[in-house]
């Protein structure tokens, strides 16, 4: 196993279908680029679109190699320790035969869902150290990533839509903005080899939008009641829910992260997939999931190491483009609640990643 960076699953709106509808042509892993005309009812955010097209999607890279990485037959807890140390909520997946030759992702969520199904809560629930655990179990010390892969729903729900490194960032965009469903775009070198070169994710594209919004023009200043493609339907959880059964929640609605409110109804925090980083060492996060979210988040704050919100983040209806961009880009969020005003704060819809970039191509 090589010492990188996916996170699966999905966002607050990744069960959209009509969005998914609008990208059967282009989520098919063999595409041939096709650069559409940029939008002509905001003809002042042209040279946004100008520069998205004259942009490689290979210049976009947060690193300058692949520093993480495992095999199919590669042993589990080997990766699973991996993705902790490294803190990364994917690892990329090669083939054996060509080590270079890239096959999927396995991811974080993965593995968790796994271990917690084969195990189950009497073992999970008690507060000891995972590692011990798992090598006193004979079923666990011979998983492999292949195991996992084939007890996932890698191959019939998971969507990755390889480009090459001839893109540019105008089709990764559209992609993204397209498909809710796709949170990271592997570039390969070539469809044949198909080398994995670089990954390329939803966050770093937003970090893009940010670091250009004068470019957007009057795009900047669209209201958030007149976006496109947002959920109304929030799906939340009680604070005093177990964390499990919040996270087994989010699997059955196909999303990445969900709101977290009180007995009145009032948006307290969130919950996402992301939160799963915050296993510790000593694999303490599996009986913690058995805990009440309030006091899993409370774990997770209390952690000097684990970088989240302290509060919900939210907007109103009546914010702007901007305004929810920003907001997203300074708090590292992958998903922001809308509320109907301050002093209820109840949630009446939510943006992902995905319902920001689709924003840009409506």
């Amino acid at each position: 196993m090589d010492s990188k960076r996916k996170g699966q699953t999905a966002t607050a709106t990744e069960n959209s279908s009509n969005k998914k509808a609008k990208v059967d042509d282009i989520a098919k892993p063999e595409l041939k680029e096709v650069v559409h005309a940029p939008l002509t009812n905001f003809p002042d955010s042209a040279p946004f679109f100008m520069k998205m097209i004259n942009t490689k999607a290979m210049s976009i890279k947060t690193r300058d190699e692949i520093i993480f990485s495992c095999e199919r037959t590669d042993n589990l807890t080997q990766v699973f320790k991996g993705l902790i140390n490294h803190r990364f909520l994917s690892v990329p997946v090669f083939q054996q035969t060509d080590k270079k030759r890239w096959y999927g992702f396995v991811d974080l969520f993965d593995i968790v869902r796994y271990v917690t199904s084969h195990f189950g809560s009497e073992k999970m629930a008690l507060e000891q150290d995972f590692w011990k655990l798992s090598e006193a179990e004979e079923k666990f010390k011979s998983l492999t990533v292949n195991d996992v892969i084939r007890g996932s729903s890698i191959k019939k729900e998971k969507k990755y839509c390889p480009i090459t490194q001839q893109y540019t960032l105008y089709s990764a965009f559209e992609i993204f903005a397209r498909d809710p469903n796709i949170h990271r775009i592997p570039i390969l070198d070539n469809n044949s080899n198909r080398h994995l070169l670089s990954i390329l994710t939803q966050s770093q594209l937003i970090n893009f939008v940010y670091e250009n919004l004068p470019l957007l023009g009057s795009k900047k200043d669209l209201l958030v009641k007149n976006m496109i493609g947002i959920q109304n339907q929030v799906i939340t959880c009680k604070s005093s829910m177990l964390a499990i059964d919040a996270f087994k929640m989010m699997e059955e609605n196909n999303i990445n992260g969900i709101g977290v409110v009180n007995d009145a109804g009032q948006l307290v925090d969130t919950l996402s997939v992301r939160d799963l980083k915050g296993i510790s060492a000593d694999g303490a996060l599996f009986w913690k999931l058995y805990k009440p979210v309030e006091e899993f988040l409370e774990f997770l704050k209390n952690d000097l190491t684990t970088l989240r919100p302290r509060n919900a983040m939210y907007v109103y209806e009546n914010d702007t483009f901007e305004t929810v961009l920003t907001k997203i880009y300074t708090n590292q969020i992958h998903r922001i609640f809308i509320v109907d005003s301050f002093d209820s704060k109840k949630p009446t819809g939510v943006i992902s990643l995905s319902d920001l970039l689709l924003q840009l191509f409506p």
